[in-house]
């Protein structure tokens, strides 16, 4: 890593000899502006760059452009009457079209309150009462620690645990990381981060760049009706659209790979935006000394074109394959008494296709239309030089999914909303293995399974209403229907929300709700009695206040309680799964936030919460594998002028749990280890301090710009799993799974923006 140094002074120096030649120039802000919750244009929408004469009126078809503005950063604000105002941060760069759309909320106001206009930056959704986060581009791309992944960005939110500083796999109130749904455009993508499986915490990065996303929405929990089959988060994507007056070019190399993206208008009076990125870390084989490193790569691409002023037709498609080589050493083939160094051939792909039709009705309703078809596979072999495939799997997932969604604003004050939708499912599963004995002495018999079976499907339907019968209260009701024809089974959901007003700045908030997650077809695949399985099951009770202490500065404190029964059980030596866990998540959640105003932004984040599981009625509870009681991760930037921003970020959390040796036990001349209480001793406290530097150079007709991200600034070594094993000899040791990641990590980043 040490190489990095002589390449960054390099470029900072080469850099800084051509800033005397940077020279002023500016860009543009164009968008629409709608109303949220009908999809209507808003028209005369007031758009204007506060603190300048700038800005306008938006058109009738809701669209709007402010030329002449000067690069940098800039707040923009969008007022109409009777509805709420709605400001945003952002970049502007040279002779360039920045892209942003408005949804304004209707305001109910009523006689005798006193009406107090300011610049908003939180939105406040009464369908999402609680545990709502969004997140805009410039919060995405500028996060210390995140090396510009959005999923880095959120785990420094309450209620979200870091799992280590390799992965972007999320952990959310104390459940597993299969848990969480993620949407892209309405589009689910199964696994969002490269090198994730279901069920795991392995995952390098993000497979979409946050240079492409217009905002993020994420849901810890208490969700709304029309989110379902998950019952932890639901975690939403927003692609930008691409400029309709002229190209642009984005060309970016870091620690994620080599990206090059481009927007603008496409044949027949659309946009278009695609992106293409290479990882780069297989390329950082040679230099970091080791056997082998994954590459892979992500294809993401949207086409838009509007139909009259009523209809929108997005095509959006996405492709990310990973491939990861390991070739065992035949010199270790003959070590006695244990498996050698391993010959690993895995390759794991994904990828969506799917078309959005929106259309509007009058003043009042609109109908968002979604055809989707999502992929989802690995394969895996496993074994030594001699023998390669001792253990493997080819597994393949592919839905086909069809959902419609129609929202009307019977008045200011109600909203309804109501979907149905189908997804047919197919499945292929094969895996193998031959028979092992773990250092337990627990006998793992050979098996192979092969699954084929025929389509299957899910439907359902929701219904869900918004009433504000004040100025400031907001009443969600919904309930959900879902059938899952693998299983027979079929689950009702009720769900509720409340948002009161106490005061114009603090607003108490509650929300329950049930939640199902059905088996997916792989877990169903391992054994013939999975097919009886049920949807596991969680109940959410949240409650929290909210408190603005400035227009760009808000604090909340949450409480939350997550029963679960019928959660998944499986047995590893026969692949069965049954309903016989259970178990409970809670937590108090604080958090101080400062959204981007001036030069200060930065946020303080703190989670006390407990996580336990139980296998059976007769089987003792135990601390999941994802209970760390204490969460807390200090953020913060600050812009010293629009060339230069410096940034840290600080995490701590209680270590995590795992299960200790009792001692050894020698059985007919061999000698095992004895396990103790299940998670019963704790791993080291997780903490590192990661600081990072962004410096932006403009040029005439385009801007380069790169940071220093220095992770694990301290050399913290943290330990995450240990592991025991025993010789020959009897002798027992404790195997330490990080050794040797004690070291601080710079990574480099450079974009070149034209």
């Amino acid at each position: 890593m040490r190489r990095v140094s002589p390449a960054l002074a390099l470029v900072l120096c080469v850099a800084a000899l051509a800033a005397p030649i940077a020279c002023a120039a500016t860009g543009s802000i164009e968008g629409r502006v709608i109303d949220r919750h009908t999809g209507e244009a808003l028209f005369p929408a007031d758009v204007v760059v506060v603190g300048t004469t700038l800005g306008g009126i938006a058109s009738r078809d809701g669209r709007f452009t402010i030329r002449d503005v000067p690069e940098g950063a800039h707040r923009v604000r969008a007022s109409m009457m009777g509805y709420e105002l709605d400001v945003r941060d952002v970049v502007v760069a040279a002779d360039r079209a920045i892209r942003l759309d408005f949804e304004l909320t209707p305001d109910v106001l009523d006689i005798g309150l006193d009406v107090v206009i300011a610049a908003k930056h939180f939105e406040k959704d009464g369908e999402k009462p609680v545990s709502f986060r969004s997140l805009i581009p410039e919060e995405m791309r500028r996060a210390p620690g995140s090396v510009e992944d959005v999923f880095r960005v959120v785990q420094s939110m309450p209620g979200v645990s870091p799992v280590d500083m390799t992965t972007s796999n999320l952990v959310v109130r104390g459940g597993d990381p299969s848990e969480n749904r993620t949407l892209l455009e309405n589009i689910e993508i199964p696994n969002p981060v490269h090198f994730a499986r279901p069920g795991g915490t392995i995952g390098s990065v993000s497979v979409i760049s946050p240079g492409l996303l217009e905002r993020v929405d994420f849901l810890t929990g208490g969700f709304p009706a029309k989110y379902g089959d998950r019952i932890s988060s639901v975690f939403e994507m927003k692609l930008r659209d691409g400029n309709r007056a002229s190209y642009s070019t984005d060309l970016n190399l870091n620690l994620a790979g080599f990206s090059f993206a481009l927007d603008g208008p496409a044949p027949g009076g659309g946009t278009m935006l695609c992106s293409v990125r290479r990882g780069v870390f297989d390329l950082l084989t040679p230099v970091v000394g080791l056997q082998a490193l994954p590459a892979y790569w992500d294809l993401v691409g949207k086409l838009t074109y509007d139909i009259g002023s009523s209809n929108r037709l997005s095509l959006i498609g996405v492709y990310y394959p990973d491939d990861l080589e390991l070739a065992a050493d035949p010199e270790e083939e003959e070590r006695h008494g244990e498996w050698p160094e391993l010959d690993l051939d895995r390759h794991d792909y994904g990828g969506a296709v799917g078309l959005n039709w929106r259309c509007v009705f009058g003043e009042r309703a609109y109908l968002l239309t979604t055809a989707a078809h999502v992929t989802n596979g690995w394969t895996t072999k496993r074994g030594t030089y001699v023998e390669p495939a001792l253990v493997g799997d080819d597994i393949r997932e592919d839905e086909t999914d069809l959902k419609t969604e129609l929202t009307y604003r019977v008045s200011d004050r109600l909203n309804v909303r109501t979907g149905v939708f189908w997804e047919t499912i197919r499945s292929h599963h094969t895996a193998w293995s031959i028979a092992d004995t773990a250092n337990t002495g627990h006998v793992i018999p050979a098996f192979h399974v092969t699954s084929d079976p025929p389509p299957t499907y899910k439907t359902g339907s929701y219904a869900q209403a918004t009433v504000r019968p004040t100025g400031r209260l907001s009443l969600t009701g919904g309930l959900r229907y879902d059938y899952y024809d693998l299983t027979g089974e079929s689950n009702s959901s009720p769900r509720l929300g409340l948002s009161l007003g106490l005061t114009d700045r603090t607003s108490l908030n509650v929300a329950y709700g049930h939640y199902y997650q059905t088996a997916a077809p792989h877990q169903v695949a391992l054994h013939p009695s999975n097919t009886a399985l049920k949807s596991s099951r969680s109940v959410h009770y949240i409650v929290g206040l909210e408190h603005l202490l400035s227009d760009a500065t808000r604090m909340s404190v949450e409480a939350y309680h997550k029963e679960l029964d019928d959660a998944f059980v499986e047995s590893y030596a026969t692949g069965e799964v049954t309903n016989e866990g259970s178990g409970y998540a809670r937590g108090v959640e604080f958090y101080l936030q400062r959204k981007m105003a001036g030069n200060l932004v930065g946020s303080v984040a703190y989670t006390y919460s407990i996580s336990m599981r139980q296998d059976g009625d007769d089987l003792s509870e135990y601390y999941s594998e994802y209970d760390r009681p204490h969460n807390l991760t200090l953020v913060g930037s600050y812009r010293f002028s629009d060339s230069w921003q410096v940034g840290a970020r600080f995490q701590y959390a209680t270590g995590n749990p795992y299960t200790p040796a009792a001692g050894v036990e020698e059985r007919g001349g061999e000698w095992f280890v004895l396990q103790g209480a299940r998670n019963s001793a704790r791993c080291p406290d997780y903490h590192m301090l990661d600081v990072r530097v962004d410096r932006t150079f403009r040029f005439k007709g385009w801007t380069l710009m790169g940071y220093l991200d220095l992770w694990n600034i301290y050399g913290r070594q943290n330990v995450t799993w240990y592991g025991y094993g025993v010789d020959e000899s009897g002798t027992l040791t404790k195997i330490n799974a990080n050794e040797g990641m004690s070291e601080m990590i710079p990574i480099l980043g450079l974009e070149v923006a034209f």
